[in-house]
């Protein structure tokens, strides 16, 4: 029996590569691997070559996870792959030089660990070199692409508990270390509606190990329109998630609405329970579940953004720039002691001013 022309055609396009785009990585600590891990079943991209100024590590990952090509210079990297995107995986003081080069050799698109910014100048400078190149940006706050946290957001915009009235968020690592995070879910369950005013109280300073100098422990009001309020605590001594012992791992949202109320706790659970519910609906929250897999939408997404513009990534520029306004008018409230109206434009050493007001060095 003669094949038809659509039968040809679907065996010829199953011969076809499906990788559509070439992507590098840039660094190879301990948060790559789950960068790299994500490429497992990803048809889009292809990683073809890393880089790392330490040979013995950039030898390692190459070998473990089969890497081509091995580069010890960005540069040298960028004009021998010529990749459509590039993972910037680097402590945060690292960003804009890396992203400059990238443009310069023709990436499309960037995929970089939060935060997106240690201050409100290398945060200009970024958005300034977006508005030069066009390049897309994703911020790696990848728990929007959790099944767990997209599970929530369909709860809450069905309207399961009502008009949500208030909201408690806690986590531990300081506001420019796990508090990127948590604030951007806040602002994903709220629609990526602003804030219009912040109050905080700060004490202390702690840097962690990659360099995020911010106040050690913070407890924040925030307040959305339509009086929905948010009580935000990063603080060291913080629970979120009970029995846990890494920060990372502790993180919580509750949500409070007029007709019920809905959770989620990294690496326990999530749920809801609303009016006339007999009992909770209760799904756990596994971080060994959720995280390369999210890891690998958050990725996807950005084949799919290159694509189509019309198909932006959650985490796109300017939602995680929204996100570090906020933690900055959240700095500048401690800072002043005082309530602050969004839009906020802070000093650009702000972060040395309230070490200063603290007391002590960034540790």
């Amino acid at each position: 029996m003669k094949k038809t022309m659509s039968e040809k055609q679907t065996k010829s396009d199953k011969t076809k590569p499906s990788h559509r785009y070439k992507s590098a990585i840039l660094g190879c600590g301990p948060r790559a691997a789950f960068h790299i891990q994500a490429y497992e079943g990803l048809d889009e991209i292809h990683l073809s070559a890393a880089c790392d100024q330490r040979r013995e590590r950039l030898d390692d990952y190459g070998k473990k996870y089969k890497i081509p090509h091995l580069y010890e210079n960005l540069e040298a990297m960028l004009e021998k792959e010529r990749p459509d995107i590039l993972h910037i995986v680097t402590p945060p003081a690292i960003r804009e030089e890396p992203m400059e080069l990238a443009a310069r050799f023709g990436v499309k698109g960037i995929i970089v660990e939060k935060p997106i910014a240690l201050n409100p100048v290398q945060a200009g400078k970024i958005k300034s070199l977006v508005g030069r190149s066009g390049m897309k940006i994703a911020v790696n706050m990848q728990r929007r692409y959790f099944k767990t946290c997209l599970g929530l957001k369909k709860i809450l915009d069905e309207g399961k508990i009502g008009d949500i009235q208030w909201i408690r968020c806690v986590t531990k690592g300081n506001i420019l270390s796990m508090g990127p995070h948590m604030v951007d879910l806040m602002l994903f369950f709220m629609n990526n509606v602003r804030p219009i005013r912040v109050w905080a109280a700060a004490n202390g300073m702690n840097g962690y190990d990659y360099g995020h100098p911010a106040p050690a422990n913070m407890l924040v009001q925030y307040v959305f329109p339509g009086q929905k309020v948010v009580y935000f605590e990063d603080a060291e001594d913080a629970v979120g998630t009970p029995g846990e012992t890494d920060f990372w791992q502790h993180g919580e949202l509750d949500f409070w609405g007029t007709k019920g109320r809905a959770w989620w706790a990294q690496n326990r659970d999530w749920g809801y329970h609303g009016e006339g519910m007999k009992n909770a609906h209760v799904e756990k929250s596994s971080w060994e579940g959720s995280d390369v897999p999210g890891q690998r939408e958050f990725t996807r997404a950005m084949a799919h953004w290159l694509d189509d513009d019309g198909k932006k990534h959650h985490n796109c520029l300017d939602n995680a720039l929204q996100g570090f306004e906020t933690i900055l008018a959240t700095l500048q409230a401690a800072l002043t002691g005082k309530r602050v109206e969004f839009p906020c434009v802070p000093p650009d050493d702000i972060i040395k001013q309230l070490e200063a007001k603290l007391g002590g060095q960034v540790v």
